[in-house]
């Protein structure tokens, strides 16, 4: 039969510690935490007050595209491709009208605007 050895035995082992070290242990690993809760709840408040102001900015940009969308001219075109190339042929014709009474004065006579930019 082997005995194994004994604190008792050994006088460079580490003695196990008593209530009283434990509480101390204790006490000081509470101290060494305590900056780090701070830190911690400091953070959790800062993040708080970003995620309400970042709640507040976006409620912000609702109302401005809200605003913009009552400003805005609303054109319908029913969803329906015929009614846009409809309205796109409409307005190139009116353009067309436009360059041809510039280009003729307006009366069919006399050239009053040049066709092309840097023309006279």
């Amino acid at each position: 039969m082997t005995l194994s050895p004994s604190p008792l035995m050994e006088p460079d082992a580490p003695t196990p510690p008593d209530d009283a070290g434990r509480a101390s242990a204790a006490r000081q690993e509470a101290r060494a935490l305590g900056p780090l809760r701070d830190r911690v709840e400091t953070a959790a408040r800062e993040i708080e007050r970003l995620r309400s102001e970042n709640a507040a900015l976006a409620q912000r940009v609702l109302e401005l595209q809200d605003a913009r969308d009552d400003r805005a001219p609303s054109f319908s075109f029913g969803g329906d491709e015929e009614d846009a190339e409809a309205l796109r042929s409409r307005v190139q014709g009116f353009i067309d009208t436009i360059d041809a009474a510039l280009r003729t004065g307006g009366d069919g006579t006399a050239d009053a605007v040049p066709e092309t930019p840097g023309e006279e």
